[in-house]
């Protein structure tokens, strides 16, 4: 077999296939898959017979790899039947599509392919467009029809998903290869997740059906068709399919609670639901399974057989009301007989009842709504309610004010899922973990930060200040710089900045798997020259060495032989320097790095400013006008940005001051490499809303820490407000304005300073929130027989009337009863917290005057055993101690705490008691 090598510009190659030879391959029914059929009737009608295959997905809705994928399989068939030749690149790998088209980058540097002559003559001589034409599984926009296209395509795929029931774990592979977030994790320990190794159908299409965007649903559907190569059209439209619940997407329980037989139930289900002869035992053991339901249960089974099943839900219970139609009980048996009464009082498809259900539904709805869970899986689409930019939760201690700032961040960075974990139905303490992990998730992705203004916290600190840093310099030795450091502000305002637009680079999402990664400079970023020599790069489609000077390295394959260039043309010795930088840098820029890894250009030791993909090999750039940054290698330029992205939107650290050198793991975050090289077919990340948590904002000195900006966090006054503003900050020199899409979170606790102390600038740009003692929560709760929070709300008032409502206390002291069960740990658990919080508390608001302490405890009014503080029979007496010439001019104001009390029942009964008759 003839090995045919090409290089990487060579794109206008000679033939490899004959005319004759392309109507053979074409007229073998072996040979021709549809997806290959409709891929090449697709490029034969492009005007030239040429296009890009971003363009061809955009026209026929699919995704450009569907096209991408038919032709570089067909190129590999055509290769293996001819059994002559194969072609491969200079790196050795195989390449396919040269044997059906020729290509070159457009004007938009997308790479256009065009049908080789030879085939084009094949396909004519053959009428092959007339004769596969009729039965063409794509069509173009123009042409798509654009209701209930979903039903083929669901189809399709359940015959697709009969043949993985025993391969359960490529179907888990496939959604993590198409892009499915989150619920991939099995937990086969309890608190230990790892990668599901079981899926069944109806947890497989869940998982594609549960995002709130309509428009994400039908893109990772057509990229599932894409990625499997189903021999069907992309879908347009999902008219009356139900929305998953995107947190509860499995039908089966984590494997630490889930039964054996639960995963072959549900397939065994499946092949029911498609032969329409689902039996009551199958349909009610499932019912059963752990987090199903009724709800979930008939919409799944609808999914794959919507002419057979309706799904019950909020919408369609509706629907049944008002056609006079009773809502099943959860039975198999039930919900047959709904399903009969349902066909005699419409001839329409139950899919066509489904989506008129939930078209009456939203009709019929003024109020911004998303109708979730076993309610409903519809969303409803309304613009959502505007959250205030800056705002300010305060109250006294333990009101809940930091714990509360979960919820508001996660409603105000990602609104649709938190309208959606709003209607969950599921117990409080399990909707609290779901939000948390939520917020988890955002904080790593850098859209929330978190942060406690104190006495020391300044401008250096928030936005920006100078600062030494270490780094290893070209010899290995450490060296001391001073560089300008952003703070947590001016942080996550870079991470929300607009701005931070890319202003290149390739379109197609990019596999990081197994590729090493580098970081490289490109020149001085502070001067003209680094500029230049980075623009010279991008226009190029290279990276350039500064180190090397105009040294060709060509035939050095290792560092001894790059020392050994280098000391016979400059006629010097290394041998005293073994670490030489120089010798290092160009051996890893020519010989370590290879094609397929990935270098992310720095902008000095805080930014990053582009992605490259390495594509070529070593070449020596021979400049007569230049020496230095000869040392060129071909890149393909996944992402160029306009501005700089701060390091912590990829970094875990600050960046070394060495040009080059490889990014272990533990500085880059690959998580979110792969999310900035992952096309999002929704507005890009940088667009998404952003929030800061400032705790205690009240205790930090406002104007020392936000300077200048204090007036730019004026919705107004941010970017593209109607009164925009920029100031030009003093250490970096760099023009800076508040984003738009970053909201500012404060929490303030009254009891360290009231609310009328507070900096009236703040006061002025924040709204406030208050934030009280709620007893109400507690009143489950009982403690020696006594209610807990009749114990708060007494001392509370009592505090109120000596002191005010700021000082008060917050039911958050108390929570840690809600978790007990024995009266044994809730009484030692309630002494724990008077003894080392409650009284601590009172002693610190009262300035240590314990007979007032006293009195917001009732102690006057209880027995002197019961009495937290005590006045009476204290030792040694005044008389002991003074002279008897001065003890009657002496009032002994002498205290004690009574430890006893602590654990006495009658102590806490008498803090609410109404007898105020002390004996």
């Amino acid at each position: 077999m003839e090995t045919i090598t090409v290089t990487e510009g060579d794109y206008e190659s000679p033939a490899f296939v004959t005319k004759d030879e392309w109507k053979q391959i074409l007229s073998s029914k072996d040979i021709m898959k549809r997806s290959y059929i409709d891929a090449l009737i697709a490029f034969y009608l492009e005007p030239g017979h040429k296009s890009t295959c971003k363009a061809l997905g955009d026209k026929y809705n699919l995704h450009h790899n569907t096209f991408n994928g038919a032709i570089t399989q067909f190129g590999k068939q055509a290769q293996k039947e001819l059994n002559r030749f194969q072609i491969v690149s200079n790196d050795g790998s195989q390449i396919y599509w040269r044997i059906v088209m020729t290509g070159r980058y457009d004007s938009s540097n997308l790479f256009e392919w065009t049908m080789r002559d030879e085939l084009v003559e094949a396909i004519e001589d053959l009428d092959f467009v007339s004769a596969n034409y009729k039965s063409i599984g794509i069509v173009s926009n123009q042409n798509q029809q654009k209701q209930f296209t979903w039903i083929p395509a669901f189809a399709a795929l359940a015959k697709w998903l009969l043949e993985y029931k025993d391969r359960q774990e490529d179907l888990v592979d496939i959604l993590d290869d198409i892009g499915v977030e989150n619920g991939l994790n099995d937990r086969i320990k309890k608190g230990e997740p790892e990668k599901v190794k079981v899926m069944d159908p109806f947890t497989f299409v869940s998982l594609l059906m549960k995002y709130q965007n309509l428009q994400n649903r039908i893109n990772i559907f057509n990229r599932l068709i894409a990625k499997i190569e189903l021999n069907v059209q992309a879908i347009k439209d999902l008219d009356g399919v139900p929305t998953a619940q995107a947190q509860s997407a499995w039908l089966f329980p984590y494997g630490f609670e889930r039964d054996p037989d639960t995963i072959p139930l549900l397939w065994e289900l499946f092949e029911q639901v498609l032969k329409s002869e689902i039996t009551s035992e199958t349909f009610n053991s499932a019912l059963k399974i752990k987090h199903t339901g009724f709800t979930k249960l008939t919409q799944n089974i609808f999914y794959f057989n919507p002419s057979r099943y309706l799904p019950i839900d909020k919408q369609t219970r509706d629907w049944l009301a008002e056609n006079n139609i009773d809502n099943p009980k959860e039975s198999w048996e039930d919900y047959i007989k709904t399903l009969e009464r349902v066909a005699k009082n419409s001839s329409k498809p139950f899919y066509q009842i489904s989506y008129e259900a939930w078209l009456s539904n939203q009709k019929g709805n003024d109020s911004p709504k998303i109708v979730s869970s076993k309610a409903s899986e519809y969303t409803i689409k309304d613009e959502p309610i505007s959250q205030p930019l800056n705002r300010i939760l305060y109250g006294p201690p333990g009101t809940g004010k930091t714990y509360r700032t979960t919820k508001l961040a996660v409603e105000c960075v990602d609104p649709a899922w938190y309208a959606s974990w709003h209607s969950f139905d599921l117990p409080d303490d399990e909707k609290r973990i779901l939000l948390k992990q939520k917020y988890d998730e955002l904080t790593s992705k850098g859209r929330i930060a978190f942060t406690t203004f104190h006495q020391s916290f300044a401008y250096e600190d928030f936005i920006e200040g100078i600062r030494p840093t270490v780094n290893k310099g070209p010899d290995n030795q450490s060296m001391i710089s001073y560089d300008v450091i952003p703070g947590i502000f001016k942080s996550i305002c870079s991470l929300a900045d607009t701005n931070a637009k890319e202003r290149t680079g390739s379109t197609q999402s990019v596999n990081i798997d197994g590729k090493k990664i580098w970081k490289l400079s490109l020149g001085n970023t502070l001067e003209d020259e680094g500029e230049d020599i980075f623009n010279e790069c991008i226009e190029n489609n290279y990276i350039l060495l500064g180190w090397g000077e105009d040294i060709n390295f060509t035939g050095c394959e290792n560092r001894k032989q790059v020392v050994s260039k280098f000391e016979s043309t400059r006629n010097i010795s290394l041998s005293d320097d073994p670490y030489n930088y120089l010798a290092t840098a160009v051996n890893s820029f020519k010989n370590v790095i290879k094609a397929g890894d990935l270098v992310i250009i720095s902008d000095g030791n805080h930014k990053f400013r582009a992605i490259a993909e390495v594509t070529g090999n070593y070449e020596f750039l021979d400049l007569p006008d230049r020496i230095g940054y000869q040392q060129s290698r071909k890149v393909k330029w996944l992402r160029v940005y306009e501005t700089s992205l701060p390091k912590e939107k990829l970094f875990e650290k600050s960046l070394s001051q060495m040009t080059l050198y490889n990014l272990k793991d533990s500085t880059i975050n690959r998580d979110k490499l792969k999310e900035l090289l992952t096309v999002h077919s929704t507005e890009s990340s940088v667009n998404k809303p952003h929030l800061i948590i400032i705790d205690e904002i009240n205790r930090g000195n406002i104007s020392r820490i936000f300077g200048e900006l204090i007036t730019l966090l004026e919705p107004d006054k941010r970017k593209d407000g109607s009164d925009a503003r920029e100031i030009t900050l003093p250490y970096s020199k760099e023009k800076f304005s508040v984003p738009s899409n970053l909201y500012v979170l404060g929490t303030m606790n009254t009891a360290d300073k009231s609310l009328a102390q507070i900096d009236f600038a703040l006061r002025r740009r924040f709204e406030f929130i208050e934030l009280l003692p709620e007893p109400s929560h507690l009143k489950e709760v009982k403690v020696h027989n006594v209610p807990v929070s009749e114990i708060l709300e007494v001392i509370n008032q009592r505090i109120e009337v000596l002191l005010d409502r700021e000082h008060t206390i917050g039911h958050a002291y108390f929570w840690s009863l809600m978790e007990l069960q024995s009266d044994e740990e809730r009484e030692e658990e309630l002494a724990n917290i008077f003894e080392n919080r409650i009284i601590p508390l009172l002693q610190e608001y009262f300035f240590s005057d314990w007979e007032r302490i006293g009195w917001v405890l009732n102690d006057p009014a209880k027995d002197s055993n019961d009495r937290f503080i005590q006045v009476d029979n204290l030792t040694p007496d005044v008389k002991s101690l003074f002279h008897d010439s001065v003890t009657d001019q002496i009032m002994d104001r002498r205290y004690r705490i009574n430890n006893e009390a602590f654990n006495r029942a009658k102590a806490y009964a008498g803090i609410v008691s109404a007898d105020l008759q002390a004996e």
